[in-house]
């Protein structure tokens, strides 16, 4: 593999050798590649999954205390009636939010639209739709959340209690963070590898269709290999786009650069059609 990236960088007239790869290495060729694609958004995404003080200041400003007494004692949740109590509803890491005391005692996931985090006894319901497939619901006991959130009144009264009530907050959704942080990140792996080989099969679906157009004598079988090793100098820019999203100019440039690859192997075709 190491050889074809190296000829496909200096040398890629000599990618026709490679025409009769099959076609389950090619495709981990590309997928390989698009793999290292999703490696910045990935990171970014999880590096910006953290308590931070600016969400801080946003479960403050848009907290929401419910009009009757609510309170976790012993990790469950206990209302003085059975009604629902929407205590935050806000954007939290890009995504709205709606955070809610059931004082019913079942889970329905139809009763919420969107985004919602929602107790009721002794469980905490997170559903994300817009983040996940058929929106996923994570199911989770009071019990093994932050120790302090598991005694916690969500009616306090003075200026220390309301200080002390928040701190506990935001203990909480520090430790809720870490734990979905890997998950957040693997979706986003999912969706980004999805796009990346998407994006790089279509690129080489349409340069083999193209060229084969003004080659019929390459069958296009070949044609689709041959391209897909030559677009390597263009996997590689992407992947650095990617990773640190330098200026548009130069992206511009260097994928100019990197689809020259392709045409010195065209050429190379050429050549050698003529002389059979």
């Amino acid at each position: 593999m190491l050889e074809r990236v190296r000829n496909a960088i200096v040398a890629p007239q000599k990618l026709i050798k490679y025409r009769n790869d099959r076609m389950l290495y090619i495709i981990f060729y590309m997928l390989l590649f698009a793999v290292l694609m999703t490696t910045g958004p990935v990171i970014r995404t999880y590096q910006s999954i953290r308590m931070t003080p600016t969400i801080e200041a946003t479960i403050t400003e848009n907290f929401q205390f419910p009009s009757e007494a609510c309170a976790i004692d012993n990790a469950v949740l206990n209302c003085d009636d059975e009604g629902s109590h929407v205590v935050y509803e806000e954007a939290l890491l890009g995504l709205p939010f709606t955070v809610v005391l059931d004082g019913t005692n079942t889970y329905d996931k139809d009763n919420y639209q969107g985004n919602h985090i929602v107790f009721i006894n002794d469980m905490v319901y997170i559903s994300l739709d817009q983040y996940f497939i058929d929106a996923t619901v994570y199911a989770e006991p009071i019990e093994t959340m932050h120790p302090d959130f598991q005694n916690l009144s969500f009616n306090p009264q003075s200026d220390a209690e309301k200080e002390a009530f928040f701190e506990i907050i935001y203990a909480t959704v520090s430790d809720e963070l870490g734990i979905f942080r890997a998950m957040i990140s693997f979706s986003r792996f999912v969706v980004e590898l999805f796009s990346s080989m998407l994006l790089i099969t279509v690129f080489v679906l349409l340069n083999s269709f193209l060229l084969q157009r003004q080659m019929s004598k390459v069958p296009f079988k070949q044609m689709f290999s041959m391209i897909a090793y030559a677009s390597t100098l263009a996997y590689i820019v992407l992947v650095f786009y990617n990773l640190l999203l330098f200026n548009i100019f130069i992206f511009l440039v260097l994928l100019f650069v990197a689809f020259r690859q392709t045409s010195k192997l065209a050429f190379e075709i050429q050549k050698r059609l003529y002389k059979s």
